[in-house]
């Protein structure tokens, strides 16, 4: 609707969704980001973000889902993905590998 444009959600970091290792929760969250888009009249999400984090003082190590262990971003992301599917938005992994780098970044 035109009275979803311009708002947005604050919605917790990928890395506190992580944190909870709750599957259901992971569907819940992908639908719900989803719905908001959907209301934009957007069909595409940009995320999750899926890269496992190497670095400790990584600046955008908050964005993704799987935190340092690939064996719970796995499910999690899959979840993820379902939610936002089953809410009719597609999704593209970002940074999936090799986003670890903060020396020189601009």
């Amino acid at each position: 609707t035109p009275k979803m444009v311009g708002q947005v959600t604050s919605w917790p970091s990928l890395l506190s969704l992580g944190a909870t290792w709750d599957v259901r929760l992971a569907y819940a969250y992908g639908g719900a980001v989803a719905a908001e888009f959907a209301a934009k009249g957007a069909n595409m999400l940009l995320g999750p973000s899926l890269n496992v984090h190497r670095v400790a003082r990584g600046g955008r190590n908050a964005e993704y889902l799987s935190g340092e262990d690939a064996q719970l971003g796995a499910p999690l992301a899959a979840a993820y993905v379902r939610g936002a599917a089953d809410a009719g938005v597609a999704t593209v992994a970002k940074h999936f590998a090799l986003n670890q780098q903060e020396y020189h970044r601009s």
